[in-house]
């Protein structure tokens, strides 16, 4: 009987994780390029993050690719603090590669990846330290605390090890009910633009979603893990709209 109460006390004394999984379509000028999904998993103290990008429609059967990425940290100050991100990709044509950023208060400390990059592309510590401190993953960039009542009013910072790049708008949010499957969703509208900080060439393509009012996101809050998420993403892009929509919500 006392092992079975010490069963007892272990499971219920684990803090569990409340999970949301978002799914998503992917178009580039109206043309369907992958498929993605998002599992978020959050409590009062701890957050993870996991993606998939597959490729779909024509892509699929030209360039084949699959990209993942882990993320898990700690919430502070009703900030998402990182401290683990892994990512990997693979293409059809056997190109690949695998890494992982390790944090310390904070701050990126250690990039591995697999293949290496080539040498003059390796980043110092202090290069870490100066555009990775403070900052998110691309993907768990994308996130804001349930403490905001506006998600407009957070500045999104990412960083991959290599390039670093904000998010900014420029307006509060607004309502707007859009369709995600045949749910109708009440969601808060951001608009902004991409602020390129470290690592981008410049290009016709970097002009165009650096213009304000060139990114549109749509946020959903949710309430079981206490997170703003875009459900919706469009991006005006020199090919046409860049385009990021759910396609089905699972808490």
């Amino acid at each position: 009987m006392k092992y079975i109460q010490v069963v007892f006390l272990l499971i219920f004394s684990c803090s569990l994780l409340a999970e949301t999984r978002i799914d998503y379509y992917v178009n580039l000028g109206g043309i369907k390029i992958a498929d993605a999904n998002f599992i978020i998993k959050s409590d009062k103290k701890n957050w993870s993050l996991k993606t998939e990008v597959e490729a779909a429609g024509i892509v699929d059967v030209l360039v084949k690719f699959i990209s993942t990425t882990e993320s898990e940290g700690i919430i502070n100050n009703n900030k998402l603090v990182p401290e683990l991100y892994k990512f990997s990709y693979l293409t059809g044509r056997g190109s690949s590669r695998k890494g992982s950023i390790t944090y310390k208060d904070n701050i990126p400390i250690r990039l591995t990846a697999e293949p290496n990059y080539d040498d003059n592309e390796i980043p110092s510590l202090e290069f870490l330290e100066e555009y990775g401190s403070t900052s998110n993953d691309p993907y768990s960039a994308l996130l804001v605390h349930g403490s905001y009542s506006d998600p407009c009013k957070f500045i999104a910072q990412g960083f991959d090890g290599l390039r670093s790049f904000r998010t900014i708008f420029v307006r509060a949010a607004r309502e707007e009910k859009i369709m995600i499957g045949d749910q109708e969703v009440m969601t808060s509208k951001c608009i902004g633009y991409f602020d390129p900080i470290v690592g981008y060439k410049e290009s016709d393509f970097l002009d165009e979603i650096s213009k304000p009012g060139s990114v549109r996101y749509w946020f959903k809050y949710f309430d079981s893990i206490d997170l703003w998420v875009p459900v919706k993403v469009i991006i005006d892009t020199p090919l046409g709209g860049f385009v990021l929509k759910g396609t089905a919500l699972k808490n």
